[in-house]
């Protein structure tokens, strides 16, 4: 295929949202378009992991994008595959005093083996696995070679595209997983009346399909699949397709069975139905098929009828379905824009820039393609629940890690940018499971630290119960799960000031979370808190050959955190005056963060525990995840610590990391970077989040282009925001890491802390401008790159308090108004250079 992907006139709409809509009438001559926000491939996919993506948040598809031998994979956000019932953590609580005494004498190992012991299990457990539904196959013959293959996703439409040729004419398949009909919408279209000769059935998915036969990967899934997956009934007629099959290792609550619907309207030709479920259509026009998949939880309520009439009041009419459908998605997408001047290289192919993009001279369109990719992987994957670890996508019955929700840092990665990128609708998914799961996290407090409260373990899916736990992986010791879920749902109400959900849902769930440390604590000799035992999450000390531990520094900073912040949220409600002075108390005693001999925070606070500061993890990190503590703040000893630590993971962990194991370990790295405002280091993480962990079609990795995986679709947007914009109630500092690299650009869309939405912000080396509007009237304080000459506000000039390292003015923001700001720097800072 040519080089380049050259622009092509089509016969569009335009929705409310005033995105141009392409029309599924007859396929036109040629290579796809280049959507305005969106990419253009140039090859199929090999394997699932490379096909084409999208979602409504509940269904998930995936179009491989083969010509002649295409198959579609759905999947649905709830369709974690039953496999036994959950485990109840035995109580073991009475025996927690063995445990601390194990870690007070250094044994460990010892400790880590005595609660996997007493838990009963016979190995480390996974929640049920997240796995595909079914495939929508569709199968033709060519006359001819086929030739002018391209693929596309529209962003903006959430809308898929396949193009292709042969002696016979052009053809193409469009497809989208509707918001607004809650199905899946698929056209097919010739060049040519009579065109459309092909098969179509509904088929299990068999991974066999996807992975070289001889693999160990599809030989276990093979194996799962013949194990949990049976009954299996597909059917056709002339019009609809069925799928159905049962779970056998279901039980009371799970899904029992899975069922498949699809609604076929053929304009022309003929069509015949075959006893095997295969409809075959010859010489048709057009043809377009509608898909609905449900769980079913109770097997003597099936949902088939229910989806068959859903399916017949819908119209037939694609490009309608596709018009109310993209308004929806449109406007969420639309809200957040990056331009870093990528230009003319956006009309490339994926596989063009990916190939010329380097570390050391990152193509800036693929950068902002991310941008938009991972927001875009995102939304489509939030509907009821949050992204799992695939988001809503699979292709397999043995993923990685069961695809489930990963809480010790996989999904805070995965939705790191939902609040500062405007979508805070999809933080809700989150923190409505998360609430869902407090019944099972009661039981871990209790069973295993003899606390009231809760614990969130290290993976759920379909329940919360910790058995996350082996006698060499101390997850039965991680205590800060949900102290740090309780971030966002303070955070959500600190972005959006909502003191209903803050009333009703964050305080709460804090309260909670702030219950257990008060009876999991105990003091040490030395008048602080022991936090005994602990897990740096998946880390082992350098001297030690266990994760069991205490006073992870991780645990330590979250305790902190969430105190302060129950602390606020009460007395912003006027709750828990009697409560308050315990938590003072509480804060006053707990350890300080302490630096090792070279200068490098410790991931335990104890001389007892050296640092493995060659992990893929980096949770003592934590406390600048999403901001600079006071604590921090005041000290430059602590800050060039934190500093230091971020050094040397990215000299000596990734520098010649191959395999590039765990991305989502660079986000945490660009997200503490961003918060001490050094804008080089930063970049540092970006770059390789950009150029080493996305396939062709804009699907992020977990490694090094292999094994799909969605966090860093929201990690790597939340550290590009952060290097931007920061926020905190009342203050607000634009481009507080911004790079060397990124002299100009803009930025759309950006929320901050305080109902603050940061509508444009446009920088150059000669200065910054950006417009402003507050959900409520408010003064805030600006803070400004330093050596700032100048400060209009709304065309008239501002008062600017000038500081060593940076500038601050004080704005009036009215409710709901836009606010312009104009800022020229002075001499000395028109590089566009950020705070280092």
């Amino acid at each position: 295929m040519r080089s380049g992907i050259a622009s092509h006139t089509l016969s569009h709409g335009v929705c409310a949202t005033g995105i141009l809509l392409a029309a599924a009438g007859r396929a036109e001559p040629g290579a796809l378009p280049v959507p305005p926000r969106g990419f253009v491939s140039s090859q199929p996919a090999r394997i699932w992991e490379e096909g084409l993506l999208s979602g409504n948040g509940t269904i998930g598809i995936n179009v491989l994008g083969r010509p002649l031998d295409e198959r579609i994979i759905f999947t649905h956000e709830r369709l974690f595959m039953p496999m036994g019932p959950p485990v109840m953590p035995a109580d073991q609580s009475a025996r927690l005093f063995e445990v601390r005494s194990l870690i007070d004498r250094g044994l460990y190992r010892q400790a880590t083996e005595l609660q996997f012991n007493l838990s009963g299990q016979k190995g480390f457990l996974y929640p049920d696995n997240f796995v595909p539904a079914f495939d929508l196959t569709i199968t033709s013959t060519a006359r001819g070679a086929v030739r002018d293959y391209s693929r596309s996703v529209d962003f903006q439409t959430a809308e898929t595209a396949v193009r292709w040729s042969d002696d016979r004419g052009t053809f193409e398949r469009r497809m989208f997983a509707s918001r607004s009909d809650r199905v899946a919408v698929l056209s097919i279209a010739g060049s040519a009346p009579g065109l459309l000769d092909c098969r179509l059935a509904l088929e299990p998915r068999e991974p066999s399909d996807e992975f070289n036969s001889d693999s160990d990967v599809s030989k276990r899934s093979d194996q799962a699949f013949k194990e949990f997956v049976s009954d299996i009934a597909t059917s056709a007629t002339d019009r609809s397709l069925t799928y159905r099959n049962r779970y056998p290792k279901a039980y009371p609550g799970s899904i029992h069975t899975i069922e498949g619907h699809a609604r076929a309207i053929v304009t022309g030709g003929a069509t015949e139905a075959q006893a095997n479920g295969t409809l075959v259509v010859k010489g048709a026009d057009r043809i377009l098929v509608l898909v609905d998949l449900r769980p079913v939880y109770d097997p003597d309520a099936p949902a088939a009828e229910a989806m068959e009439k859903a399916l017949a009041a819908l119209p037939d009419d694609y490009a309608l379905l596709l018009r109310r459908h993209a308004e929806l998605h449109g406007a969420l997408f639309t809200r957040a824009r990056l331009d870093l001047g990528g230009g003319a290289d956006h009309r490339r192919t994926t596989e063009e820039l990916i190939a010329e993009s380097t570390c050391e001279n990152p193509n800036r369109a693929l950068i902002e393609k991310e941008f938009d990719a991972g927001r875009y992987n995102i939304i489509c994957s939030t509907g009821e629940l949050p992204p799992n670890l695939q988001g809503v996508w699979g292709g397999t019955y043995v993923p990685g890690w069961a695809s489930d929700y990963t809480h010790n840092g996989n999904v805070p990665s995965a939705i790191a940018a939902n609040l500062m990128g405007n979508l805070p609708e999809l933080m809700r998914a989150y923190t409505s499971y998360i609430e869902s799961l407090v019944p099972w996290l009661e039981v871990n407090a209790k069973h295993l630290f003899g606390a009231r409260g809760i614990v969130l373990p290290s993976r759920s899916s379909t329940h919360g119960f910790n058995n996350a736990l082996a006698p060499s992986f101390a997850g039965g010791f991680w205590v800060g799960g949900a102290g740090w879920a309780a971030h966002f749902f303070y955070d959500y109400y600190l972005y959006t000031g909502d003191r209903a959900f803050l009333a009703d849902h964050a305080l709460p769930f804090m309260e909670k979370a702030v219950l257990f440390f008060e009876d999991f604590l105990y003091e040490g000799p030395d008048g602080r808190w022991v936090f005994s035992p602990t897990q740096s999450p998946e880390n082992t000390p350098g001297n030690t050959k266990s994760q069991g531990t205490f006073n992870a520094t991780m645990d330590v900073a979250v305790a902190k955190e969430l105190l302060q912040n129950t602390i606020d949220a009460s007395r912003e409600l006027g709750r828990n005056e009697d409560r308050i002075p315990r938590w003072q108390r509480m804060l006053a005693k707990m350890p300080d963060y302490q630096v090792d001999e070279r200068g490098i925070i410790k991931e335990w606070i104890t001389p007892k525990l050296e640092n493995n500061d060659s992990h893929r993890h980096s949770s003592q990190l934590y406390p600048l995840y999403d901001g600079m503590p006071d604590e921090i703040a005041r000290s430059p000893r602590l800050r060039a610590a934190f500093k230091k630590s971020i050094e040397f993971k990215l000299d000596h962990h990734w520098q010649n990391n191959q395999r590039g194991f765990m991305s989502f370990g660079l986000v945490q790295l660009g997200q503490a970077a961003a918060s001490l405002g050094d804008g080089e280091l930063a970049y540092r993480c970006l770059v390789q989040l950009a150029n080493r962990f996305w396939l062709s079609n804009l699907a992020s990795m977990h490694n090094h282009r292999s094994l799909f995986n969605m966090d860093i679709s929201g990690g790597m947007p939340a550290v590009i925001i952060k290097m931007l914009v920061a926020s905190e109630p009342g203050r607000l500092q634009l481009l507080p890491a911004l790079p060397k690299a990124w002299p100009t650009g803009t930025i759309e869309g950006v929320l901050a802390r305080g109902q603050i939405e940061v509508r444009r912000l446009h920088w150059t080396p000669g200065g910054v401008e950006c417009t402003l509007r507050s959900g409520k009237a408010q003064t805030v304080v600006l803070d400004l790159p330093a050596a700032v000459d100048s400060v209009t506000v709304d065309g008239k000039p501002a008062r600017a308090a000038r500081g060593k390292t940076a500038t601050s003015c004080t704005l009036k923001l009215p409710a709901a108004v836009d606010v312009s700001c104009r800022i020229a720097y002075g001499s000395e800072d028109k590089k566009g250079e950020g705070n280092q």
